[in-house]
C-alpha cells in the first residue's frame, strides 16, 4: 500500500507540471465539485467545526465555504508541485510579501526572527518563496510522514527553493541553533495540540494550541512576526507579516507564554474571519470539546 501511494505521488509530481497552470486552476475547480458532492472527504469534519465557529451562519452559507475550501486545498496540491517550475521573476509576482524589507531589516541585528503562519492559502508557496525574498534559507518545523520514501520526496521539493526542512522531533534543538546563527525559523500554529498544552480561546472555544512559537520568541528575544497570505482572483498571492510586540510581556513566565499564545490565536482568527475559505477546516481543530462523527 505505501509503494502504490509513493507511486501515485511521484505520477503526480511528474504530470502536473506538463500542464497549464491556468488549465489546471480549472481543473482544480472541476475536481472540488467532485470531491463535495462524490467523495466528501472530511466534509463532516469541515461542517461541524464552521457550526462551531460560525453559530450564526445558515447551512447554505457553511456549504458554500466548504465547497471553497475544497478549491483552496486542490489549488494549494495544484501548485506545490508546479512551484519549482516557477523562474524567480515568476515567484516575485506570485508571491509578495508587502513588508519584506521591514523583515529582512530585522535580520542586521543578529537575532534572525520567527515567523509563525498557518494553513491558510497556500502555506506551501508561502514557505517556499521564503528563501528567495529573504535570501536565507528559511527553517521551517514540519510533520514528519510516516511512509518514509513520501516524507523524503515531500520534502525534497519543500527544499528545492533553499529552504531547510525540520522534523518536529528536532526543532527545540534546531530552532535555537536558527536563532543563535541569525537564521529565520517558521512553524504553523493552528493546527490542535495535545491537551497537555496550555489553553487558549479559539473562535469562542477552549482548546489546546502549540506553545513553540511563544516559548522560543520569550526565551530568545528574537522578533517574532505572524503572517498568512491571501489568494486574489489572479491567483496570485499578497502578504503583510504583523510584528508581534513581545516587549510587552515582562520574561519568560507560563502565564506570559499563554497570553503571547492567545494573541498569535487571535490574530489568525482575526485573518479568518476576512477569508473563512482559505483555512483549513477540514483539521479537527475543537476535538476537545466535541466528538467528530
Amino acid at each position: 500500500m505505501n509503494l502504490l501511494l509513493y507511486v501515485f505521488f511521484v505520477l503526480i509530481e511528474k504530470t502536473i507540471p506538463l500542464f497549464p497552470l491556468k488549465f489546471l486552476y480549472k481543473i482544480a475547480k472541476i475536481k472540488a465539485s467532485f470531491f463535495y458532492y462524490i467523495l466528501p472527504i472530511r466534509k463532516n469534519v469541515a461542517y461541524t467545526n464552521l457550526k462551531m465557529a460560525f453559530p450564526d451562519k445558515n447551512k447554505k452559507e457553511l456549504n458554500r465555504i466548504i465547497k471553497n475550501c475544497y478549491i483552496n486545498v486542490l489549488i494549494v496540491i495544484v501548485e506545490f508541485f508546479y512551484m519549482r517550475k516557477f523562474t524567480p521573476r515568476q515567484l516575485s509576482r506570485k508571491f509578495i510579501i508587502s513588508n519584506a524589507n521591514e523583515m529582512n531589516e530585522k535580520l542586521k541585528y543578529g537575532k534572525g526572527f520567527i515567523f509563525v503562519g498557518a494553513h491558510f492559502a497556500n502555506w506551501e508557496l508561502m514557505a517556499f518563496t521564503g528563501a528567495k525574498i529573504f535570501k536565507s534559507p528559511v527553517n521551517v518545523i514540519v510533520k514528519e510522514q510516516s511512509v518514509k520514501m513520501l516524507n523524503k520526496r515531500i520534502n525534497a521539493i519543500r527544499e528545492a527553493g533553499g529552504n531547510r526542512m525540520i522534523e518536529m522531533r528536532k526543532a527545540p534543538r534546531e530552532i535555537l541553533r536558527a536563532i543563535s546563527q541569525n537564521e529565520i525559523a517558521a512553524m504553523l500554529g493552528d493546527q490542535s495540540a495535545p491537551q497537555e498544552n496550555l489553553t487558549i480561546t479559539f473562535f469562542g472555544q477552549e482548546t489546546p494550541a502549540f506553545e513553540g512559537p511563544a516559548v522560543f520568541a520569550l526565551k530568545t528575544g528574537a522578533p517574532l512576526f505572524f503572517g498568512v497570505p491571501f489568494r486574489g482572483d489572479d491567483y496570485n498571492y499578497t502578504m503583510k507579516a504583523i510584528e508581534i510586540d513581545t516587549s510587552v510581556y515582562n520574561g519568560y513566565n507560563r502565564e506570559n507564554v499563554r497570553a503571547l499564545t492567545q494573541e498569535i490565536m487571535s490574530l489568525l482568527e482575526e485573518h479568518i474571519l476576512m477569508r473563512p475559505e482559505h483555512w483549513l477546516w477540514f483539521h479537527k481543530r475543537f476535538k476537545t470539546n466535541i466528538s467528530y462523527d
